[in-house]
């Protein structure tokens, strides 16, 4: 199956597959990016996902978001999709939210950053500076980053990153979240990466 293909059939189940993830918060998509080969492409933000076809998906353009999009792909040759949204509780982030879950670190990476945007300066580069070793970040002006080497991967990092940025605000109001030693939350990201994650996609 295509990439293409793949974000096709995604789109089309996502509010069965959102169905589980509700507890955590709101997950808005506002774009996707995918990589086929060696050419990028994107939905335009004001299409509705669930009715999205092949016809809808168009190269990337020449907007900054559209350069900081390829300016993600080129950076990280793993990925092959970057979903662009705003989270009930991500997008108010003020501060980097260290490792307080197993599965934020296995699959999220050792913190969540947060990117400054606001003066527009180099921006793309601080988004990805947020994104080293990272699979999610969010940036100050509400937006969140989120990227997989599958659609289902992105997705599911933005559905984490969601969880994870609740457990953290929420817990601030009980005095704070215990955080996983770094060097653990490492390891641990390591393990899913080279182990679980590889095994998963030898049974797909």
């Amino acid at each position: 199956m295509s990439i293409k293909d793949e974000l096709i059939s995604f789109v089309h189940n996502i509010d069965t597959v959102s169905a589980g993830y509700k507890s955590w918060g709101a997950v808005v998509v506002h774009r996707v990016a995918i990589r086929e080969g060696q050419f990028l492409y994107t939905v335009p933000g004001d299409r509705a996902l669930s009715s999205l076809t092949e016809a809808d998906i168009a190269s990337l353009g020449n907007s900054e978001e559209d350069k900081l999009l390829e300016a993600i792909f080129a950076k990280r040759k793993n990925i092959n999709c970057v979903f662009i949204t705003r989270q009930e509780y991500a997008s108010t982030l003020k501060e980097e939210v260290p490792p307080i879950l197993d599965d934020q670190a296995q699959l999220l990476g050792v913190s969540v950053r947060i990117a400054d945007v606001s003066d527009g300066r180099n921006a793309i580069a601080k988004v990805l500076k947020a994104l080293s070793s990272r699979y999610a970040a969010v940036c100050n002006d509400g937006r969140c980053v989120c990227i997989g080497g599958t659609v289902e991967d992105a997705y599911i990092a933005a559905q984490l990153l969601e969880k994870a940025s609740k457990t953290y605000i929420e817990a601030r109001w009980l005095g704070g979240a215990k955080s996983i030693n770094r060097l653990e939350a490492w390891g641990m990201q390591l393990y899913y990466q080279f182990k679980y994650a590889k095994e998963a996609k030898k049974n797909r």
